[in-house]
């Protein structure tokens, strides 16, 4: 009798084993597919499986005759994010972008993680271009929405580009690169935006790549040079500063204007390099002006977005003004609203390691539509410069309203304001209305050559 219930309890043992052991086969079966499938951080679908679907995808829709949209989605300015605030707040911003791309496509539809920032979309039955750009529009402004689930409040954009089966390619590595294309060039543009794939983006990209290779060089043969607009006073028209302003002196094509490069450096990272380059030389030259009796002259400088991020730049300022010998009051940094404004937080911070120089510190093109009065009040800075479509000669006076309103708002918080881009008596009058303090613009001077800034300075 106890050998039968010994045998009993052994099959009993034996029989669970089994299904333990199956159910454990089962669950690692499911880690495995998991672990091959998908992306680890956001739970999305990897490139691996995006590539699979997307050849189902099209196997459907050449027998159905409707197409099928790949889009390259790409988050604008990321690193500056993982530079600044650490790598967890970084993947913070990455699961909360994946979730709002996976909770506002349609059904059907497929996000996918690919690597580092980059996104992909899968959005099979298309029957028209408007239908893809009703979804990606309203992407763009799910994604707008400030992400506060980060210990603070972070402004996220994204550039992306869209390619079509079949009209843009036949399989997914061709439609994905067009797509990646077109979002290249949306990031040229500025980024926040999108942009559908045409047969021009790819001689583009070449011109791009062609033109940062010349940049490389033109920074090794030391090609660039400064250009100096006087800002005056208002009522007394007398110089109190002057802008620093870039030009590339190609020996090949002569003098280039930045719009014609500066989205190339920018996107290269060469604007760095670039950038100390006209940091260091502005101050040289306001030291020679000062040694030459002109003691009171201010020289400034523009901070394009990507030096404003950086963790390095107030000792690089720094180093400038001691290489040159110039006391700090006299330099001034003009910082773009937007950049100011994409992290409002942390920019309090930056300015705060500038001022702590001695700088002055001036937020230009305002009025464009990013700034928050709740934020103004809050940085620690001189004054502003106002939007120059407001005052230009394309500019519409139906915007005059928006500039008294900006002046008012400025004047309340106690800063000065330059009126920008004023090139006809009009504008001047306006300013001087309005009690503006100073002007630039053609209407004193276009930019001239250091060597051609005596007649001001006289």
């Amino acid at each position: 009798m106890i050998c039968v219930v010994i045998s009993v309890a052994a099959i009993a043992i034996a029989a669970g084993s089994i299904f333990w052991s199956h159910r454990t086969r089962n669950r690692y079966a499911s880690q495995v597919e998991r672990l091959a499938f998908y992306d680890a951080l956001t739970g999305l679908p990897n490139r691996l499986l995006f590539m699979d679907r997307a050849a189902i995808a099209f196997a459907q829709a050449k027998r159905s005759g409707q197409s099928v949209a790949v889009v390259f989605l790409d988050i604008d300015r990321f690193k500056i994010v993982n530079d600044s605030y650490g790598h967890a707040a970084g993947d913070a911003v990455l699961r909360s972008v994946a979730n709002r791309l996976h909770d506002h496509v349609r059904e059907g539809d497929t996000v996918a993680r690919i690597g580092g920032d980059e996104f992909t979309l899968l959005m099979p039955g298309i029957r028209q271009a408007d239908d893809v750009v009703a979804i990606v529009s309203k992407l763009l402004d799910v994604i707008h929405i400030p992400l506060t689930n980060v210990n603070r409040e972070i402004l996220v954009t994204a550039s992306m580009g869209i390619a079509m089966y079949a009209n843009d390619g036949l399989d997914a590595e061709t439609l994905l690169k067009n797509a990646d294309a077109a979002m290249y060039r949306v990031k040229q543009r500025g980024g926040d935006n999108f942009e559908m794939y045409t047969p021009e983006l790819d001689a583009h990209a070449r011109e791009e790549l062609e033109i940062e290779s010349r940049l490389r060089r033109a920074i090794q043969r030391e090609e660039f040079e400064l250009y100096y607009q006087p800002r005056v006073d208002i009522y007394t028209m007398r110089v109190n500063a002057f802008e620093a302003l870039l030009r590339w002196n190609d020996p090949d094509q002569g003098l280039i204007m930045p719009s014609e490069f500066m989205r190339s450096a920018e996107v290269s990272g060469l604007i760095i390099p670039i950038g100390t380059w006209v940091l260091q030389t502005a101050c040289r030259q306001a030291t020679q002006w000062h040694d030459e009796g002109c003691s009171g002259l201010t020289v400034s400088v523009n901070l394009s977005a990507r030096q404003f991020q950086r963790p390095d730049l107030a000792r690089t300022v720094h180093e400038a003004l001691r290489g040159a010998d110039l006391e700090a009051r006299f330099l001034e940094l003009e910082i773009d609203e937007s950049a100011v404004m994409y992290d409002a937080e942390a920019s309090v911070k930056i300015l705060e390691s500038l001022k702590a120089i001695g700088v002055r510190v001036l937020i230009s093109h305002f009025g464009s539509g990013y700034s928050s009065l709740r934020y103004l009040k809050r940085f620690p800075i001189d004054g502003l410069k106002l939007e120059r479509s407001f005052l230009g000669p394309n500019g519409n006076k139906d915007n005059r309203p928006l500039a008294t309103a900006a002046l008012s708002m400025a004047k309340a918080l106690h800063l000065r304001v330059t009126g920008e881009g004023v090139e006809t008596e009009d504008a001047a009058e306006f300013l001087r209305s309005q009690s503006c303090d100073y002007m630039q613009g053609y209407l004193v001077s276009e930019p001239v050559p250091a060597q051609d800034c005596d007649k001001f300075l006289n």
